[in-house]
């Protein structure tokens, strides 16, 4: 029950704060001239949510991503989205959804899937 208490205030000072901690970082880089800092900003923001992602859809992505087989399951907090895409691609286990997934993020970013798989988590 607690961590149930600790995860509804998470998303709530989340959902109410984050938006403006978000503007915040961008006007402050602004007055300041610092736009170098918003490069990595958005980075660590990117990577936050998409490890938050990974965890929060465990169970959807594992049954709509991934073929039965679970060989690297969605759910590790400390992995991306994509690095189980690519680590399940490699093994062929990807559902059709799963590699209609990999191939948008390739549109985006060659090899995206296949990148993120090699990087250590």
């Amino acid at each position: 029950m607690i961590n149930f208490l600790l995860l509804i205030i998470a998303v709530f000072l989340f959902v109410t704060i984050g938006g403006a901690g978000f503007l915040y970082a961008i006007v402050k880089s602004a007055i300041t001239g610092i736009f170098s800092f918003l490069n990595e900003y958005f980075w660590l923001a990117a990577l936050s949510i998409d490890q938050a992602g990974n965890v929060v859809c465990m169970q959807l992505f594992n049954d709509l991503l991934i073929k039965k087989d679970n060989i690297h399951p969605f759910g590790h907090e400390n992995e991306t989205v994509s690095h189980v895409l690519g680590k399940n691609k490699a093994a062929e286990n990807l559902t059709f959804l799963g590699k209609f997934l990999s191939y948008v993020l390739h549109l985006i970013d060659r090899y995206h899937v296949e990148k993120a798989a090699e990087t250590p988590q």
